[in-house]
């Protein structure tokens, strides 16, 4: 039985910091971990170098600060074939300060999804207040090999609506179906069993009480959307492994 975490930041899961990260992961494990800035990216390459079966490697530009200055070297780890998928990067119109910034942050997820195209990788999608401007660029992400749409905020008429479009689309969901959020329960319960992944969003996205989310917390995730699609925990783990493998080219 295989946890498959669909989203994650390595670096920042501070319970890595004094252990191998074999012993962090639960049971057996594959997880698809982002950064963003140089550093952050050649601290998660070496952190996680031995496990190459594991670990998916994502870079891109985050939408709270779309740094267009790394391009030039997002575009070095395509060439030298170093990553796997781009992101997260996509919009985030959540503050009035991400408003403000809205042209920058379209003009960095423009130059990511052109990339994404051009070298027909994944592209992890981080999108809060902006489905509007996923509709305006449906063209362009229909070019992508596969999107995926990382803590989908939004319902399943709106997921059906993109998969409606022709995206090769998958709707990763986390912590908030511990917690009731009605959007994210609606889209693990209805959402087409092979569109849906599941993630912990680690460190970030706590629930009430907690200082951080574990890595391994992905295993009440699971146990959750078990329950909510009211399916065996292993036939789910079955079921997303292969979603997983299919969302980010893994080949056995």
């Amino acid at each position: 039985m295989t946890y498959c975490d669909a989203h994650l930041h390595l670096v920042q899961c501070t319970e890595l910091a004094s252990k191998p990260i074999s012993e962090a992961f639960p049971l057996k494990y594959r997880c698809c971990t982002c950064s963003h800035d140089e550093k952050e990216f050649n601290f998660q390459f070496e952190l996680t170098k031995d496990y190459p079966q594991n670990v998916v490697q994502s870079f891109g530009l985050h939408p709270q600060n779309p740094d267009l200055s790394l391009l030039p070297f997002l575009e070095s780890l395509l060439s030298e074939d170093k990553i796997s998928a781009i992101g997260e990067t996509g919009m985030d119109l959540f503050t009035q300060e991400y408003r403000e910034n809205r042209q920058n942050q379209i003009e960095a997820w423009h130059s990511c999804l052109e990339l994404a195209v051009e070298y027909k990788k994944t592209v992890v999608i981080h999108n809060r207040k902006a489905l509007d401007q996923m509709f305006s660029d449906i063209k362009l992400l229909k070019r992508a090999k596969c999107v995926v749409f990382h803590s989908f905020a939004f319902g399943p008429r709106e997921a059906h609506s993109l998969l409606d479009k022709g995206l090769n689309a998958y709707f990763s969901f986390g912590k908030p179906i511990l917690n009731g959020n009605k959007k994210s329960i609606a889209c693990v319960r209805e959402l087409p069993a092979d569109r849906i992944l599941l993630e912990t969003d680690a460190p970030f996205q706590t629930l009430k009480g907690e200082e951080f989310t574990s890595v391994s917390d992905i295993q009440k995730v699971y146990e959750t959307a078990s329950k909510l699609r009211e399916c065996e925990i292993n036939a789910l783990c079955t079921l997303l492994e292969g979603n997983f493998m299919n969302a980010f080219n893994i080949k056995n």
